[in-house]
């Protein structure tokens, strides 16, 4: 795959439940699998700004961001041809009001869930892992049974 990557950002967005435990925001992809708000980045636009916009465009949600946590790669079939995928995540914040998901961008469902049933609910090994590394940071092991 020799061909440019093609680039594309989200965010891993928390928010606090009402008993002070952390929720994550996932959707549920066009083949059923659920996964993190993401897409494509535009001509001149930023990682930072393309994240923030392809969260509130796949749920209606408007998120803060906190930091850049890693690119993500893997092997896409477009218009007949393997690419490479390129994302950039962030740790990002916001209220966990309900979201909309954006069901004309093939996004079939939205929803708060808790961060370690998140990480088992995940469709992607490499974001399981990518959630695996922020409940760690945020001091939620995986045997903490939030």
């Amino acid at each position: 795959m020799t061909d440019t990557p093609i680039r594309a950002a989200g965010c891993v967005v928390l928010a606090r439940d009402e008993t002070g435990r952390h929720l994550v925001l996932l959707i549920q992809d066009q083949q059923g699998v659920w996964t993190l708000p993401k897409g494509h980045v535009d001509n001149g636009e930023s990682d930072e700004a393309a994240a923030v916009r392809e969260v509130a465009e796949e749920t209606g949600i408007h998120c803060t961001l906190a930091e850049r946590l890693e690119r993500v790669t893997y092997p896409v079939y477009r218009r007949g041809r393997w690419r490479d995928k390129q994302v950039t995540f962030f740790l990002a914040s916001a209220s966990p009001e309900p979201p909309t998901p954006a069901l004309a961008e093939g996004i079939r469902a939205a929803a708060w869930v808790p961060l370690n049933d998140a990480i088992r609910q995940i469709g992607y090994r490499q974001l399981r892992v990518l959630l695996q590394r922020v409940a760690r940071r945020v001091g939620q092991g995986l045997g903490s049974g939030e």
